[in-house]
């Protein structure tokens, strides 16, 4: 498997992995900063889950480099008047007018509004001290 792919397996049990250092408190120090120890420790559990999966510090700082970025589009999507969260579905909840307005000026993200999220609210759990 190319390293661009990661099962569904491996990313939950990196998101479990990351959760778990962030309610340790092992993930970012009293400034706010990344723990670069973290993304050792992060390697370390994840080989010894997949130890054919060939995932190292560099893929994990990749996956979770996507992650943030795409947590912090949907928090800041879901600040919009008219915009909300469908937790059904995991996705955004926007009417059609709201959204064809928001996708004129921002029309990198009009594929996101029919996109799944379903790890978002951890995400967000990870991700949302880090805002800067």
């Amino acid at each position: 498997m190319a390293r661009g792919e990661w099962s569904e397996e491996e990313e939950e049990t990196l998101l479990e992995n990351l959760m778990s250092l962030v309610d340790a408190g092992l993930w970012q120090n009293e400034n706010g900063w990344l723990i670069s120890a973290s993304f050792v420790v992060l390697e370390t559990q994840m080989q010894a889950s997949f130890p054919q999966g060939g995932i190292k510090k560099f893929h994990i700082e990749s996956k979770m480099k996507y992650w943030k970025a795409t947590c912090f589009r949907l928090q800041d999507m879901l600040q919009i008047f008219g915009f909300g969260w469908n937790e059904n579905e995991n996705r955004l909840a926007v009417e059609n007018e709201v959204w064809n307005e928001f996708v004129k000026v921002n029309r990198q993200f009009r594929n996101m509004r029919d996109m799944q999220f379903p790890m978002f609210n951890r995400w967000s759990h990870c991700f949302v001290r880090f805002r800067g």
